[in-house]
């Protein structure tokens, strides 16, 4: 169950009338795979999705995999250069402050 308003908010903006099919796919997904009932993979998640549940669907069976691309691949910019790369999202902060005072 998704009880954190700005994730709320984000998918229902996001999915508008599919909403609750989103909320039913990441009810299952958690109740499969515990490690999913976190902020910052659902954000990952749902900033990935690009507000299209197929995508949203993949990602969750990537983060269930593997939790970490998910969130490397969400937060994270210059990702196939190593010397590079950089945190540019901190989605462990809710939507409207991902951006905001980023730390490595």
């Amino acid at each position: 169950m998704i009880d954190t308003i700005d994730i709320q908010e984000r998918i229902k903006s996001d999915f508008g009338a599919k909403a609750s099919e989103v909320f039913r796919i990441f009810d299952k997904a958690i109740s499969t795979a515990d490690y999913l009932n976190n902020n910052r993979i659902i954000r990952c998640i749902i900033f990935l999705s690009d507000r299209d549940i197929t995508n949203l669907e993949d990602y969750i069976a990537k983060a269930t995999y593997d939790p970490r691309d998910v969130m490397l691949w969400a937060e994270y910019t210059n990702r196939g250069q190593v010397e590079k790369i950089k945190r540019i999202r901190d989605f462990n902060k809710p939507f409207d402050e991902a951006h905001q005072d980023v730390k490595e």
